[in-house]
């Protein structure tokens, strides 16, 4: 029993130490022109530097996988720190700018924050961000290419901030694409937003036979809705892609049946 235990912890920390897994969709933007230009986005989260599962040295390796597969845009999804507050011995803010800082997209890297992200020290995180050249979402809205990507912040209630960024959406132009941390509950996002892009989940991040992290038993409420714990899925009017994220939560984090991944995202024109 000790050995089997051990081997389950030991391969789980394998695997959150892994290489992200890199998967793909195309989503074809209807009522937009065949002729439009795609456009292709990076969309990672949850990278969680400063414990076991990522190092400066292996977010530098994701860096380099990124930037490998040239993509026109990168966005990061929330939670780029550990720890629950400023004090936690996993909190490490100044680990980010450095690898980060090569990230290289010509439309640019833009982000939103995460729970970890608010929990510790958004503003430390924010001036990491920015030494990085990477931009930060504060309820704001951003036309790329054939896009109008909205980025929300995580502790903003949707219902409160998502009108006037629909409103600016049609402004700039675009099909409206809303990037958050965690993937939302039904009825919270109005039908004008037809794709969002997420993280939060881990994708179950540890998952046997009926179970996975969808439920937070402390507070006695789910995390997510369970429906889009991961992948691409429909949900409610809105086509919604959920990246297991490349790091893993806690102190000690495992992965188990639900390897890092982040997703190539081609946006093109067409009827489809």
């Amino acid at each position: 029993m000790i050995l089997a235990l051990a081997f389950i912890v030991v391969g789980g920390l394998l695997s959150a130490r892994s290489v992200p897994l890199v998967r793909n969709a195309t989503i074809v933007m209807r009522g937009m022109s065949a002729n439009t230009a795609p456009l292709r986005v990076a969309l990672v989260s949850d990278i969680h530097v400063g414990n076991f599962a990522t190092s400066v040295a292996r977010l530098d390796r994701i860096v380099a996988q990124i930037n490998a597969l040239h993509p026109d845009a990168i966005l990061i999804a929330g939670d780029l720190v550990n720890g629950v507050r400023k004090t936690s011995k996993d909190y490490h803010p100044e680990m980010l700018a450095g690898p980060l800082s090569h990230l290289h997209a010509p439309l640019g890297v833009f982000a939103v924050l995460g729970n970890h992200d608010d929990d510790t020290s958004p503003a430390q995180v924010d001036a990491a961000l920015h030494r990085a050249g990477v931009i930060v979402l504060h309820d704001q809205v951003v036309r790329l290419g054939p896009i109008a990507l909205i980025g929300e912040d995580m502790e903003e209630k949707p219902w409160r901030v998502l009108p006037g960024l629909v409103a600016r959406a049609r402004q700039v132009g675009g099909m409206p694409v809303l990037m958050l941390h965690p993937p939302p509950f039904q009825g919270v996002i109005p039908p004008a937003i037809p794709v969002i892009l997420a993280g939060h989940s881990h994708c179950g991040q540890i998952i046997f036979p009926g179970f996975d992290n969808s439920y937070d038993y402390y507070h006695h409420q789910f995390r997510y809705p369970p429906e889009t714990r991961c992948g691409m899925v429909r949900y409610d009017s809105h086509l919604e892609i959920v990246t297991a994220g490349t790091g893993a939560a806690t102190e000690v984090p495992l992965r188990i049946n639900a390897p890092p991944d982040f997703w190539m995202i081609t946006f093109v024109g067409g009827t489809g």
